[in-house]
């Protein structure tokens, strides 16, 4: 609008027919640059427009092939969660059993202890047989943990293993595209 009103200005205050003619060579001039700025701005919003379109189709890809990948990983926690529970579950009984042998154990250890003050050398080697017996079950209690354990690990690995597989999968998918560089 300013330039509207600077060229009015000129029209108005020209004193020969040769100003009028500069002006109305600069207006042409200025109304031509209007119109190749326009055209430029069409060319941008058609370009917008296109990249817009591809951009939608590309997300529509992503979100095709992420789904199905998102999907089956839901499926795969669904269906690792009532095993985990069942782990834990199990090593909790496993906890109270072995507790109740280790006290069990005690108790008898307590009345072989008097009996060792009682009796001779004979059940001195019966003591030791006892002392065995404990140091076996602990041992084997040691070994079930470790076996619950791995039990455990194992497949928390893989799941932690598949998420990060998935997730360098759609970073690599994410970066082949030219908006995320």
């Amino acid at each position: 609008m300013s330039v509207a009103n600077s060229v009015a200005m000129v029209l108005l205050q020209a004193e020969s027919h040769r100003d009028v003619h500069w002006a109305s060579i600069f207006v042409g001039i200025i109304a031509l640059a209007l119109v190749v700025q326009a055209l430029g701005v069409v060319a941008v919003a058609v370009y917008a427009f296109r990249f817009l379109k591809r951009l939608e189709k590309l997300g529509d890809s992503f979100d095709q092939k992420t789904t199905p990948i998102l999907e089956k990983t839901n499926l795969m926690l669904e269906d690792l969660s009532p095993k985990v529970r069942s782990i834990s579950e199990n090593m909790e009984q496993l906890s109270y059993t072995a507790r109740e042998k280790v006290d069990e154990l005690g108790v008898t250890l307590t009345q072989v202890n008097r009996t060792v003050e009682e009796i001779n050398l004979r059940t001195r080697v019966q003591i030791a047989r006892a002392d065995a017996i404990v140091s076996d079950a602990m041992e084997a209690t040691e070994d079930i943990s470790q076996t619950v354990q791995e039990g455990i690990r194992m497949p928390l690995r893989q799941v932690m293993g598949l998420v990060a597989g998935v997730k360098a999968g759609i970073e690599t998918l994410v970066s082949r595209f030219p908006f995320g560089r």
